[in-house]
């Protein structure tokens, strides 16, 4: 039997061009990976609050390759021109943990965004590196809020909530012994929307009101020591079929961990994936951002990658094959069409339905990114 490929490639005629600004409606959200090679860059396009849209950066490696994606969206409807949308534009900057490869131009974004910047989070881990140094000075000149956030930390940005699934308190006290990995000091986010502040329940504690729309994961670099407090912080219901557990499905009983889409933690590194964290959040669209074949740090392994498709599409135990990974919605920024092309950055948007559509811009590493390229995944 040939090996299973570690990425597989996506047929041509499943890509369409598009007119990707046309495609976001006023209350969809955005979530665009940048395609950095070796590393994280994310930026979420929030739903239209009285006119105007605000957005979250979730890292910054590529700072100029970030800063021309925003020049080219404040140059359509989707994001206000930050020369009239005063401070705040930059709801939310986060810097999920101090390694090179998710914070080496954060400095000089925070620099020149700091006007609009309404608030910064990092994990509060000391590193001593010339990145983290210059990072944690910059920050500190400046006049935006700082917070070092912990599991169940929430914060209400317009119609989405923002909920810090890691690290948990547990290991965030470990820090100063260095008894943790830095991976897993890594912010891990939950984004949900549109969100209330409240839901109202009988006096029974049923649910009378339940929220529709979709969710996401972000998974940082978080490995499997984060991922376990994680499960322990965020319970939910699982598969049985007692009559107590159907009885509480029907009351509405949370699923905290389930989500459209989630960003596979640590570039699918075989320790930042298990089989039950994939079961548990049962992603419809999974997103991995790594360099092609495996660049120097073999990402992504082919063990993380097979936890992935067993768990969207269980196969072991018939031992046939599982379906492509575009067909199970598994999508990287190093993957490349059937005719050599890169796919490049991705962005998914989301209506409040939960509705769902991929898109890719064919850019490298080091090529801005240019809306006009957008291509449709059919």
């Amino acid at each position: 039997m040939a090996p299973t490929p570690r990425i597989h490639d996506v047929p041509a005629e499943r890509l369409q061009a598009g007119d990707f600004v046309a495609d976001v409606g006023a209350n969809d959200l955005v979530h665009f990976i940048v395609n950095v090679g070796d590393g994280d860059t994310q930026l979420l396009l929030l739903p239209e609050e009285d006119g105007s849209r605000r957005a979250i950066v979730v890292d910054v490696v590529a700072g100029g390759k970030l800063e021309a994606l925003l020049t080219a969206l404040e140059a359509t409807p989707l994001l206000d021109d930050k020369s009239e949308a005063g401070e705040e534009q930059l709801a939310l900057v986060v810097a999920t943990h101090p390694h090179a490869d998710h914070i080496s131009g954060m400095a000089k974004f925070l620099e020149a965004n700091a006007a609009r910047i309404g608030a910064f989070w990092e994990p509060g881990y000391y590193m001593a590196t010339p990145t983290y140094f210059r990072m944690m000075d910059t920050i500190g000149e400046l006049d935006v809020p700082h917070s070092q956030p912990t599991s169940g930390t929430t914060r209400f940005i317009d119609q989405v909530m923002v909920t810090v699934l890691a690290p948990g308190i547990g290991l965030k006290n470990q820090y100063d012994s260095y008894g943790i990995d830095i991976n897993d000091s890594s912010i891990a986010l939950r984004i949900d929307f549109p969100a209330r502040r409240y839901y109202k329940r009988a006096q029974d504690r049923t649910y009378t009101q339940l929220p529709k729309g979709a969710s996401l994961i972000l998974g940082a670099d978080a490995q499997t020591a984060s991922w376990a407090q994680v499960m322990v912080d965020f319970p939910q219901l699982g598969k049985e079929r007692t009559a107590t557990a159907t009885a509480l499905r029907k009351a509405g009983g949370v699923r905290p961990l389930r989500a459209d889409v989630f960003k596979i933690p640590h570039h699918g590194s075989k320790h930042g994936l298990n089989l039950e964290l994939v079961e548990k959040i049962a992603p419809k669209i999974s997103l991995v951002s790594s360099v092609r074949e495996g660049g120097k740090y073999n990402f992504p392994h082919m063990v993380s990658l097979e936890a992935l498709r067993e768990g969207i599409e269980p196969k072991a135990q018939s031992g046939e094959e599982h379906s492509k990974d575009y067909d199970l919605g598994i999508h990287c920024t190093s993957g490349r069409d059937s005719e050599g092309e890169q796919l490049g950055s991705i962005a998914i948007v989301l209506s409040p339905s939960g509705t769902r559509t991929v898109w890719r811009f064919g850019d490298d590493p080091k090529k801005k990114i240019d809306l006009e390229d957008a291509r449709r995944f059919a």
